[in-house]
């Protein structure tokens, strides 16, 4: 088979318009917070890198020094740590969120905890190096920090009041009320780790609010 001379230019051509756009929902996310022009958007892209990981794949595993941040455009991450030699879930990162093991990447000091990915997931990721160029590329690229920051920072405020003030089924209602579809997406013994229980005791809480949820429906139907 016979390829005209500029079939495989006209291929890279396609694939170099390609790329940029599956970076889209990073640069609508960061537009909610900056207001990029069109250089510091083409200097971000081309700074930042697009990593594909199989689900089971560890991006970042406990004592580890982090090296790169991310933000999820697709797939499923979940944080957790390492007692006693059993792994406990403290958070499940999905589609545009920042992850990150921030006080490991910042200040170089080893991870509290792991980071892997139980789908397939498309990250951005965002080294050390990348960092230091968009800082020193504009000053607009400083509120970046701050982002991760603060998210992180609701992150880990939501994770101690969940601990805190909810029982393991109150911390399931909540899960399930804020983020339904999640529920179909995590595997169960990861989310029993995630409420402090057993698979068991998952199974006698998820049959009791199936029950639950029948009765009202059949109440409300008479």
């Amino acid at each position: 088979m016979l390829f005209r001379p500029y079939f495989i230019h006209e291929i890279l051509e396609a694939l170099f318009y390609l790329a940029p756009m599956s970076l889209q929902p990073f640069l609508d996310h960061l537009n909610q917070f900056l207001a990029l022009n069109e250089q510091e958007k083409e200097f971000l892209m081309q700074a930042v890198g697009l990593r594909e990981f199989s689900k089971g794949s560890i991006i970042l595993k406990t004592k580890e020094i982090s090296q790169s941040f991310y933000f999820n455009l697709k797939g499923c991450v979940r944080l957790y740590y390492e007692i006693e030699g059993e792994e406990k879930t403290a958070f499940f990162y999905t589609e545009n969120q920042f992850i990150s093991s921030y006080e490991s990447f910042t200040r170089q000091l080893p991870s509290r905890h792991s980071l892997q990915c139980i789908e397939d997931s498309q990250l951005v990721e965002i080294g050390m190096e990348a960092a230091a160029k968009l800082l020193a590329f504009s000053p607009k690229f400083e509120a970046l920090a701050r982002i991760m920051m603060e998210e992180e920072l609701i992150i880990y405020q939501d994770i101690i009041s969940s601990f805190i003030t909810l029982k393991p089924e109150e911390r399931y209602l909540k899960l399930s009320e804020e983020n339904p579809g999640l529920l179909q997406r995590i595997p169960q013994y990861h989310l029993a780790t995630y409420l402090g229980i057993t698979p068991e005791s998952l199974s006698r809480i998820k049959k009791r609010r199936m029950e639950k949820d029948f009765l009202n429906k059949s109440q409300g139907d008479t």
